[in-house]
């Protein structure tokens, strides 16, 4: 999918954010229409998030009608709902490549364009930044609009309260958007609260109050009648909020200082212009409680919310193709026929038959009940699941009173979202050396959702935490077995990384075994009695897999190699290092970035015990920069962590006169 054709649509070839205020509604209906079709064949084409762009399509025609993006600022919170944003902010045409290498990104990125105001991907973010800018704006004396575009899921998120209880301190002008796209509201909730919504916004109201406070500026400042005046006024505007508001998340932003308004509907166009407009008169700070249909303008993702939250490439129903030819939309690219399972999905049926057998396991996840596997958990041991929301901090303290009581909390978390609970894992967890488990889905790269979801941090920040022990498994039977381990005697804080990825294909229909979790697995060992030279290879997880085809390459050149699996990260395998002194080169091989993690490791480990050696060592992993968005393969292929280039490393550490062929021209590792 190289180009992109607008000749069949009616406005969306002409329409941008400098323009949109042209446009009449009829139009801009019609408009919304084309570009929910354009977003569907995309991500048909990318894969990417699908139900909530759907639902902020209206939402973000009306922001940018009311607001200019080259001097307002409009901060979207996590972002992945940013989609239209950019397609109506000059990205139109370069749209088509959402989420592949080098295109655009799937968050907002001020990399990617100025009009892009703050970056994001985790959840919580927006509220803070946007005040920030306010804050800024007032210091500078600067004249400009601030908006925070934030979800209803971002409300359970501690930063979201820390920054609305900052707003209450230093009160500016804001306007917060809260885009919620619950079902809960019934149609006569939301109908009286249009009603409402047109008492409270009457200019004419806003007037009353201004000549209010112009005849309180003139009163002395002690005066009981201006005493008076302030009091009524301020009874009357918290009890007609208090009285009439149909929600209670009204009364606890008035509470803090924030005028409320709302519920909205988020599909009206002219009301949200009515709303916004109105919102930037005002000299504070504001919320509009904005009410969307998550996946609306499609059936089913209105249907399947969470399935259709986010989709791979390929995997949505569409007929007909509009904005590429029928031949380049059904170009898509085609997995293997062999269904093999994800190591999520093995945990998943994994740690359901553990807990069939020992009423002690309990899980915690933090709004990632599906992507971490635990749906089915949570049907079957509803009473032993706990979803937190957006919390992660809490949740990690949360375990730890459970593990003081005799049970085996297992914390499920994106490796890249536990990094918000680091001072928890250290202080609650680490310094009382309370055995909790945690399980870190997603460890190393993801992928197409890019720097704020790779991984590859955990390995470096856990294990400088005194008592965590790590494991990593390198393929289904490790994973399944290893879980069943630590659970039968949990005494630790522990944790076990794996990748958002497909398992390796073995049988893994036997029972569990216990093993031996501190002691890395000899996977080959060379024959070759005449050699040139003598490689060790450590590798961890999936890297494995580049392993065999490594080693094929090296006995072809007559190098001699070991090659073992190491499972456990901390502590390491010492008996096996120590045999290892002797080698002419050792190589390590981590889906982590290389600062502080496994080679880093390997490294303080020949240092401490055999500074005397000569030692030559390779790290492999990722170095100090932030991994792209991109297809896995093709991000591994870009930053030489393939067979070939592995292979070609190799020979220039050991210092060999062989032929290199195939030599990738790509930054390296």
């Amino acid at each position: 999918m190289n180009t992109t054709n607008f000749d069949n649509t009616k406005y969306l070839k002409y329409i941008n954010y400098k323009n949109i205020k042209d446009f009449n509604y009829n139009q801009l209906e019609i408009l919304a229409q084309e570009l929910r079709d354009f977003i569907t064949e995309v991500v048909y084409h990318n894969g990417g998030h699908y139900g909530s762009n759907l639902g902020v399509v209206e939402l973000t025609i009306s922001l940018l009608r009311n607001f200019d993006p080259e001097q307002d600022k409009i901060v979207f919170d996590t972002s992945h709902q940013s989609y239209i944003y950019k397609i109506l902010t000059d990205r139109k045409e370069k749209f088509h490549t959402l989420r592949t290498f080098k295109g655009i990104s799937g968050f907002s990125k001020i990399k990617e364009s100025k009009l892009d105001h703050y970056g994001a991907g985790h959840a919580g973010t927006g509220l803070s930044a946007a005040l920030g800018y306010a804050k800024a704006r007032d210091i500078l004396k600067q004249d400009y609009n601030v908006v925070a575009v934030i979800g209803d899921a971002a409300l359970t998120c501690g930063v979201t309260f820390e920054a609305i209880n900052n707003i209450g301190q230093y009160p500016s002008k804001l306007i917060i958007v809260l885009n919620d796209n619950e079902f809960s509201i019934s149609p006569n909730v939301g109908a009286f609260s249009i009603y409402l919504k047109k008492l409270r916004n009457n200019p004419f109201l806003v007037k009353v109050e201004k000549k209010v406070d112009e005849v309180l500026n003139l009163l002395p400042i002690n005066s009981l009648i201006k005493n008076f005046i302030i009091d009524t006024k301020n009874w009357i505007e918290e009890g007609f909020t208090k009285v009439v508001s149909p929600s209670i998340v009204g009364v606890i932003f008035e509470e803090f200082g924030i005028q409320y308004i709302g519920p909205v509907d988020g599909h009206n166009i002219k009301l949200l212009d009515e709303v916004l407009l109105f919102a930037k008169k005002l000299e504070k700070p504001v919320i509009i409680h904005v009410l969307t249909e998550k996946g609306k303008g499609s059936k089913e993702a209105q249907e399947h919310q969470e399935k259709l939250h986010g989709v791979a490439k390929g995997k949505l129903k569409i007929s007909n193709f509009i904005y590429f030819s029928t031949d380049e939309g059904l170009k898509v690219e085609k997995k293997e026929d062999k269904k093999l399972k994800t190591y999520t999905e093995v945990f998943g049926e994994t740690i359901i038959e553990l807990a069939k057998n020992d009423d002690k396991i309990v899980a915690i996840t933090a709004a990632m009940p599906s992507g971490t596997g635990l749906i089915n958990f949570s049907k079957l041991f509803p009473d032993r699941f706990f979803d937190v929301g957006i919390a992660e901090e809490h949740a990690v303290i949360f375990s730890t009173t459970l593990a003081l009581k005799g049970l085996k909390p297992v914390v499920c978390i994106y490796s890249t979202f536990l990094q918000r609970a680091f001072d928890m894992l250290i202080h609650d967890v680490a310094l009382q050396n309370i055995p909790v488990l945690f399980v870190l889905d997603r460890a190393g790269i993801v992928g197409e959702d890019g720097p704020t979801h790779h991984g590859v941090f955990d390995l470096s920040y856990l294990r400088m935490i005194p008592n965590f022990q790590i494991f990593v498994p390198s393929n289904e039977l490790e994973l399944k077995n290893i879980l069943y381990t630590v659970l039968q005697n949990l005494d630790k804080p522990t944790a076990i990384r794996y990748p958002r990825d497909n398992i390796e294909g073995l049988n893994n229909d036997s029972k569990f075994s216990i093993i031996d979790l501190y002691s890395w697995i000899l996977k080959y060992e060379s024959s070759l009695s005449n050699y040139n030279k003598k490689v060790a290879i450590l590798a961890t997880g999936r890297l494995n897999r580049f392993i065999p085809k490594v080693i094929s390459l090296l006995e072809k050149s007559n190098i001699y190699s070991k090659w073992y699996n190491c499972i456990s990260i901390k502590p390491l395998d010492n008996k096996v290092l120590s045999n290892l002194v002797d080698y002419d080169l050792i190589l390590t091989l981590e889906d982590n970035v290389l600062a502080g993690g496994f080679g880093s490791a390997v490294l303080e480990y020949f240092n401490d015990n055999f500074y005397n050696k000569k030692l030559n060592l390779l790290r492999i992993g990722w170095g100090d920069y932030f991994v792209e968005h991109g297809a896995i393969k093709e991000l591994y292929d870009f930053y030489g962590i393939n067979e070939q280039e592995i292979f070609n490393k190799i020979l220039e550490k050991v210092d060999l006169d062989v032929i290199k062929i195939g030599v990738s021209n790509n930054e390296s590792v």
